[in-house]
């Protein structure tokens, strides 16, 4: 393995376990970073949220910072100005640059890939810009990263082995000349390499024993992190990890979750960068060494202890988890930023603590620990005894009472019915706010799969609770194909107690599938929604969307019931909510004719959906990221349909994306 000379770092290893995990110095022109590390990641010269005096008390010693994305925005010039992104962001630490491969290779719309290089146009300015190895490396070179990365070709993870192996010769050759634009100035940066490979074994061992040859500062694992099972992406990197050097550092790029960093320490990787931690931060997550919390859960409104009682930071010494909950409940962003430095601090401590057990040998008892404590639960739901019918009451991992289906298993609300209803259904589509503007018309909402009733009851709730501050009448219109699961919560006030100021409405729903009250009227259709969804009158405001899921129920998922969905809702701010964010669904909404953003976390999901008749109804439209991540995805299609060119072409010329165009 060819060693490089005169090389600008120097990796000094510490100690080894016998499973492989490594702890080390890497000595840099810019101070020591210890390994195991984790680098926050500044995509465009700034970590979400946070100012880089918040990153450095985080005791963070290396960020990640995009090169496609300051090429664009503010330019290489800038940088030659400023002196580089270390004064521009007032951050005095390392950085590393990736070289902007994985985002050229995720464009949407217009790129041609030769050779050469990338060619793209911006989705800024939409003028034409070209990325090959020499240009990636003028643009590091502007930048004065401390590490830069060669231009590599990151095809998805369910690439066939020929498109994999074209892009894995591709990055070979285009990391060759990487090295030579690297060394034909000598600037006083690294440059690392990046095996390629995809999911096929022998093609990273080709990838490494190719690149290995040759003086690179260091070894980068890349392709992984994008879509793969979490089995594949331990397997992968264990199989790749021993075949680099070992007197040189080892990055896995994109990764990932505190047990990710666990398992792939375990498997001698030195480096890691990754979003998540301000990200999940946004969503209301903590990181906690019991394992990640929801702070926007109902059971921390009182908790006046810290997130974590063994974390050192000044969020957790001041800060109460009822203080962030009351932050993140009402939509401040001071939640977030506190969260973020939070889960950034919870990084640091856990690559300190791998390493302080690696140095003194004890690697594989600190591993078993940490899997215990950090690996995601995956408790089921307990059944209570009481069934109807398809259908029976279970415990929840959190406690709650909620409603199985026996045949296919599924959960209603298996955060918790009440919780999520309120969360995801009314708090979500501010119902308080649309009801206290005065209409002549009723509010109608159209509730798609009324269940145990949990969503209807809540938004029911919440018209009671107004009082005299309603303005404007109410009507819900529950569809329904088996009555027996709200029968069945009628019937158990123990675990579902808000049905029980409302049991004589719900009766008269169940009886006579209609009920009213002052300004309020509440009716079902019962039997296939794709039929009785016609009995619907004119347009809903609101759509709360809640059938079992598109596996276990395919058909209220597909574009064509969508379609009917849309015609039935108003085409002025009319809303549609559901819990699913999967890439289908997603695109089964578009061709339905909706605007689609991105909606609240729950429980068991960091993300959720939201449908509009118009875009400005969305608070977080989705874009030209979620196309990077649909155009790499292998379930590309509507539910139900086979992904064809005509799908893609609808999708990229939906009026959402003709920005990215």
């Amino acid at each position: 393995m060819a060693a490089p000379t005169n090389s600008p770092i120097r990796f000094e290893l510490l100690g080894t376990s016998s499973s492989g995990a490594r702890a080390g110095r890497l000595h840099t022109r810019r101070g020591v970073l210890e390994t195991p590390a984790f680098m926050p990641v500044a995509t465009h010269a700034h970590v979400r949220f946070l100012t880089m005096d918040d990153v450095a008390e985080t005791g963070a010693r290396f960020c990640l910072a995009n090169t496609y994305h300051l090429l664009l925005r503010p330019g290489a010039e800038l940088f030659e100005k400023t002196g580089g992104i270390h004064p521009f962001m007032q951050w005095p630490h390392g950085v590393l640059t990736d070289s902007g491969g994985f985002q050229i290779f995720s464009l949407p719309g217009e790129r041609e890939i030769t050779e050469e290089g990338a060619r793209f146009r911006s989705p800024y300015d939409n003028h034409r810009h070209l990325i090959s190895p020499e240009t990636s490396i003028a643009m590091q070179n502007a930048i004065n990263s401390d590490i830069m990365m060669v231009l590599d070709v990151c095809p998805p993870s369910t690439s066939n082995e020929a498109v994999t192996r074209e892009a894995m010769e591709r990055t070979h050759r285009w990391a060759l000349r990487s090295l030579a634009a690297r060394d034909s100035k000598p600037t006083g940066q690294a440059l690392f390499a990046i095996v390629q490979g995809g999911v096929f074994p022998e093609m990273r061992s080709e990838s490494a024993q190719f690149l290995t040859q040759h003086p690179f500062d260091g070894f980068a694992i890349g392709g992984l992190a994008v879509g793969e099972s979490r089995e594949l992406l331990y397997s992968m990197t264990g199989h790749t990890a021993p075949q680099l050097p070992t007197d040189r550092p080892r990055y896995l790029m994109g990764v990932g979750t505190p047990i990710d960093l666990v398992e792939c320490v375990h498997r001698g990787i030195d480096m890691f960068d990754c979003i998540i931690p301000p990200k999940m931060a946004q969503q209301g997550y903590g990181y906690t060494f019991e394992g990640r919390i929801r702070i926007s859960r109902h059971e921390y409104r009182f908790e006046d202890r810290p997130l974590d009682a063994t974390c050192d930071c000044f969020v957790c010494k001041r800060y109460t988890r009822a203080y962030i909950r009351h932050l993140m409940q009402g939509g401040h962003h001071l939640g977030s930023r506190l969260l973020a430095i939070h889960n950034l601090r919870h990084f640091q401590q856990l690559t300190a603590r791998m390493r302080t057990a690696i140095i003194e040998n004890r690697w594989d008892a600190e591993y078993r620990e940490l899997v215990e404590r950090l690996s995601p639960k995956t408790t089921k739901p307990k059944p209570t005894g009481q069934k109807h019918g398809a259908f029976e009451v279970v415990t929840t991992r959190g406690g709650a009472h909620a409603v199985r289906h026996t045949e296919h298993g599924e959960v209603m609300h298996p955060v918790g019915p009440w919780e999520e209803a309120n969360g995801l259904y009314v708090e979500q589509t501010k119902l308080e706010a649309r009801l206290g503007v005065f209409s002549e018309e009723p509010l109608r909402i159209l509730d798609v799969g009324l269940g145990a009733g949990a969503n209807a009851i809540a938004a029911l709730t919440k018209v009671q609770a107004m009082g005299q501050a309603r303005k404007r009448e109410i009507e819900i219109i529950s569809l329904e194909s088996d009555m027996n699961a709200f029968e069945l919560a009628l019937q158990t006030p123990e675990g579902f107690p808000f049905l029980q100021p409302w049991k004589t409405a719900c009766e008269a729903v169940l009886q006579q599938g209609h009920w009213e009250g002052p300004g309020i009227t509440w009716r079902t259709l019962v039997g296939d929604a794709r039929e009785t969804i016609d009995g619907v009158p004119g347009w809903c405001d609101l759509v709360f969307f809640d059938p079992f899921s598109p596996e276990a129920n395919p058909t209220l998922w597909t574009v064509d019931f969508l379609r009917k969905v849309r015609w039935h809702t108003n085409d002025e701010g009319g809303l549609l909510v559901t819990y699913s964010s999967a890439t289908p669904t997603r695109v089964s909404l578009l061709l339905a004719g909706f605007f689609v953003g991105q909606g609240v976390s729950t429980g068991t999901r960091t993300e959720t959906t939201n449908a509009a008749t118009q875009l400005e109804s969305l608070a977080s439209p989705i874009g030209e990221r979620w196309v990077q991540r649909w155009r790499r995805s292998s379930a590309r299609g509507a539910h139900g349909e086979a992904f064809t060119p005509d799908v893609e072409r609808m999708v990229l010329e939906h009026p959402q994306f003709a920005s990215l165009r």
